[in-house]
């Protein structure tokens, strides 16, 4: 059942992103989408062209997956078992989703932010951000080396966690939302910092 919640969510973002793009559809870049990879590719609709590939793939994912886990939990239905048996995580897949959650989490700070950064480094007056955007890159980080360094034996969520592994995981979660505050309130700072780098 949870995981029918979690592709369940993943559509619902997929499925904002995509209305998100399609209202901007036809509107000039903004300042700080300028220097991106995206609008150097293809111009004023670059964003928009990305946000729609990130939406159209999560919706087709999440669909995916809610097809697949309501097929399996009518299954189990029909055989009158519990539909989530909790199952030790392999030291592979614990691995495996730290990488991607720092993988994504780096590349959504680099693109998020350090569009915006360049942006400001460039002479921009200023820019527009929503923290809780800014936030996402840094606790997918936090979240990522959670994985790798405390391994925790399940990635069936919080409550199937150990107590010293629940502990840990607050630990990680309180220092993402700090990176991401810090991130956000000090990019006027680090923005030349940036620039100057790339």
């Amino acid at each position: 059942m949870a995981s029918l919640g979690r592709w369940l969510a993943l559509s619902v973002i997929g499925g904002v992103a995509l209305l998100l793009a399609v209202a901007r559809w036809g509107e000039p870049a903004r300042a700080e989408e300028r220097g991106g990879w995206l609008y150097r590719q293809f111009g004023d609709q670059g964003v928009v062209l990305g946000m729609l590939a990130m939406g159209l793939l999560f919706l087709v994912l999440g669909l995916i997956g809610m097809f697949r886990s309501g097929r399996a939990l009518w299954r189990y239905r029909q055989a009158g078992s519990s539909p989530d048996p909790l199952q030790a995580a392999t030291p592979g897949g614990v691995r495996l989703a730290g990488w991607l959650f720092l993988l994504a989490g780096a590349i959504w700070t680099l693109f998020y932010m350090g569009g915006k950064a360049r942006a400001l480094a460039a002479g921009a007056a200023s820019v527009e951000y929503a923290y809780p955007a800014v936030l996402i890159g840094p606790l997918a980080v936090a979240l990522g080396l959670f994985y790798l360094l405390v391994r925790p034996g399940t990635l069936q969520g919080v409550q199937a966690m150990s107590p010293r592994e629940r502990a840990w995981f607050l630990v990680f979660l309180v220092a993402g939302v700090l990176a991401g505050v810090g991130l956000g309130v000090g990019l006027p700072a680090w923005a030349p910092l940036l620039a100057g780098g790339g």
